[in-house]
């Protein structure tokens, strides 16, 4: 069975994954969950330090891996695929953003405007969680246990890791993909998923489920990777 390499998004850290690692383990899955957070930390290009640490985090696996990518690590996901090789053997993008299928990924207006709207003079950005309401962070995530775990690991992102395009390798999207939408943040992502013709389900849930529903979370990844299998 194949290695689950988690990649959270650059505005969380690997806590973000824990519950569906976790939970993998159990059932005698292997998991790399992988640390990120010093490159985003440091401002360091997608194409640079972030994907490269992801990669350094499967330096240690031989067989086939599925990158499994959350949020904003979808954009990232094809050049980390390109940087394990042929021991690629799937992507599934979570509540993800979609690269495109060629050329390069750059951050839409709506982000930009969202970005600039929490960064402090310093051209640092506030930790992801602040930039919710008190109500939404403690509907989504009722267990003070819990976001003290995510606090503790969210980098502290500066403005400019956001600016630079993204570039895609050619021929990425010819992998085997899945798509499985938390949220209805990512709808036209899930829609777009879709009309690549990739598998695709759904949780009724939302952008957080990876934390406070790991087993559906996890049922699901692995059902995406039997259809990507032909199972």
């Amino acid at each position: 069975m194949a290695t689950l390499l988690l990649v959270h998004s650059p505005l969380l850290g690997p806590s973000a994954w824990e519950e569906v690692a976790e939970r993998a383990r159990a059932r005698n899955r292997h998991v790399v969950l992988a640390d990120a957070t010093v490159a985003a930390e440091a401002g360091l290009a997608g194409a640079g330090g972030y994907v490269d640490a992801v990669v350094r985090a499967a330096s240690g696996v031989d067989d086939r891996i599925v990158l499994v990518g959350h949020s904003g690590a979808g954009v990232f996901l094809p050049l980390i695929g390109d940087g394990l090789g042929s021991r690629l053997h799937a992507m599934v993008f979570v509540d993800a953003g979609l690269p495109p299928e060629q050329g390069e990924h750059v951050t839409d207006g709506p982000m930009q405007a969202l970005l600039d709207a929490h960064v402090d003079d310093e051209g640092v950005l506030s930790p992801w969680l602040d930039w919710w309401s008190d109500e939404i962070v403690d509907r989504i995530l009722p267990d003070p246990g819990v976001r003290a775990a995510l606090r503790a690991d969210m980098p502290r992102l500066p403005r400019s890791f956001y600016d630079e395009p993204v570039s895609v390798p050619l021929g990425w999207a010819e992998k085997p993909c899945g798509y499985l939408r938390l949220s209805a943040a990512y709808d036209a992502d899930h829609e777009e998923a879709r009309r690549r013709g990739w598998p695709h389900t759904t949780i009724d849930g939302h952008h957080l489920s990876i934390v406070m529903e790991a087993d559906a979370v996890l049922d699901a990844i692995d059902t995406l990777i039997s259809d990507l299998d032909g199972g």
